[in-house]
């Protein structure tokens, strides 16, 4: 059988699947507390071989029992840092890589195996356009995120790359699981950036709300 990194000659890759009530995006850091013995299988299998599994969003069902049903476009991520608890249980630290789309189910006991196809990340047209409208927000969305935990920043570092940068607002923001799972769908990364204009908008009207009432003072020097 085809190991979990290995791509077969019709381009789809055997890969290990969690899926989770959340949306993991390209970049993204995502730590786990892993308890159940079915991925604590996995998660041994991913360590011993130096290989990503995939996180997805629940469709239907439940994080812990019966196999959950996940749509079908996830990202696959890598383990950065593990550490072993007692009884097997462990606490991983793991960064989203690639987007992929579910191809095929071919496993479900003791955990979900799919046949994936990874996919192109496209910049398409128009980001030129959409960039100096949504970097100011961009800055203030970092600098806001670090005020909430009573931090302030002078210096924010912007993604070059379109898609890059789409990835990191929307890693960023406060959104619904299905929201963000439609962002995670979208084709381009100017589709992309386009629909997140008005969600980093409110994110940021969201967070200096929030920073307001933390510290009034603090809200007035942010941006």
């Amino acid at each position: 059988m085809a190991q979990p990194h290995e791509e077969s000659p019709d381009g789809l890759t055997r890969l290990a699947l969690f899926p989770l009530n959340l949306v993991l995006f390209p970049g993204m850091e995502l730590p786990l507390h892993i308890f159940e013995e079915r991925y604590k299988d996995m998660i041994g299998e991913c360590l011993e071989q130096d290989v990503p599994f995939g996180v997805v969003l629940i469709k239907e069902g439940l994080e812990v029992g019966a196999p959950a049903d996940p749509e079908r476009i996830g990202t696959s991520t890598r383990i950065l840092r593990s550490e072993i608890l007692d009884q097997g249980r462990m606490n991983i630290v793991t960064k989203g890589e690639r987007r992929f789309e579910i191809e095929e189910i071919i496993q479900r006991v003791p955990h979900v195996v799919g046949r994936v196809r990874f996919l192109v990340e496209l910049e398409g047209e128009g980001c030129a356009e959409l960039i100096p409208q949504i970097n100011d927000e961009y800055i203030n969305l970092v600098k806001n995120l670090t005020a909430l935990t009573g931090g302030y920043t002078s210096r924010v570092e912007i993604p070059e790359d379109p898609i890059e940068l789409s990835y990191a607002i929307a890693g960023n923001l406060n959104l619904e699981p299905h929201l963000r799972q439609s962002l995670l769908v979208t084709e381009t990364a100017a589709t992309r950036l386009f629909d997140l204009i008005p969600l980093l908008k409110q994110g940021n009207e969201t967070l200096r709300e929030q920073i307001t009432k933390q510290n009034p003072f603090q809200g007035n020097r942010l941006n």
